[in-house]
């Protein structure tokens, strides 16, 4: 198969150095390398996990580095569900050694990098190779230009790195974020942002007419939500070549 030939190379060891609890139900794992690992923000890794419970798609899945290549760790950010994979990740302790092959994946920014606008559209945890972009851009600074950063979470309690993209905010000028809530009726803490569905108005409101036409545009999240921003996109006569998918399958 697909998976078992990408498996024969560039295979490593993985070491968990922490865990750490993110919003809603993600987890992020940071994991050291026993050699050294170069990656492009964006991409992925495939991760093989020893299971004690069978799991019908296998014992192998891939997710992005949400990490970015300046920083000290590979970073896995997942939300953890019943899958016998997930719970096996779930149950790993520091220290715990897996085996990683890759990186893999082209949902990378451009290089040489644009100086036009780029805007990414993200539905929950498919803000993990945003992390990785954003980061990197702010961490180099002459890297691209400038990012619009549209997210949509059901709560702000769901709102996976906040603090940390609000903080990367400050300190990029090139960075602009706008938050979207799509369940009001649940919020249990006082929101003034934006609420309901990215959708082609939201877009023209946040961004500018003169950019819409030449941004590329990004998307990033579950299957309905990518296929919903592509919908909306082609309703705002976005070039196609202009727009950049990537969904994340339930698992």
């Amino acid at each position: 198969t697909v998976v078992t030939n990408m498996l024969l190379f560039n295979l490593m060891k993985l070491t968990l150095v922490k865990k750490q609890k993110e919003a809603g139900d993600a987890i992020s794992f940071f994991w050291k390398t026993n050699t050294p690992l170069t990656w492009k923000p964006g991409q992925f890794l495939y991760y093989t996990l020893e299971l004690p419970e069978p799991d019908p798609r296998g014992n192998v899945r891939h997710f992005t580095i949400s990490s970015s290549p300046t920083e000290e760790f590979v970073q896995l950010t997942t939300k953890i569900s019943q899958s016998g994979f997930k719970q096996a990740l779930n149950r790993l302790e520091p220290g715990a050694r897996v085996t990683g092959t890759g990186p893999r994946g082209d949902f990378v920014l451009p290089d040489p990098p644009s100086t036009e606008l780029q805007v990414f559209l993200a539905g929950g945890i498919g803000i993990t190779p945003f992390r990785s972009m954003i980061n990197f851009a702010t961490d180099n600074p002459p890297v691209g230009g400038p990012i619009h950063l549209i997210y949509s979470n059901s709560t702000p309690e769901e709102i996976v790195f906040k603090e940390e993209l609000d903080a990367m905010a400050k300190q990029n000028t090139n960075l602009t974020i706008s938050y979207t809530i799509t369940k009001p009726e649940e919020i249990k803490t006082p929101w003034t942002g934006l609420t309901g569905r990215i959708n082609g108005e939201m877009i023209k409101k946040l961004i500018a007419n003169s950019q819409l036409l030449i941004a590329t545009f990004w998307v990033c999240g579950p299957p309905a939500f990518v296929q919903g921003m592509q919908d909306e996109l082609q309703k705002l006569q976005i070039a196609p070549e202009r727009i950049e998918a990537e969904q994340f399958t339930g698992y």
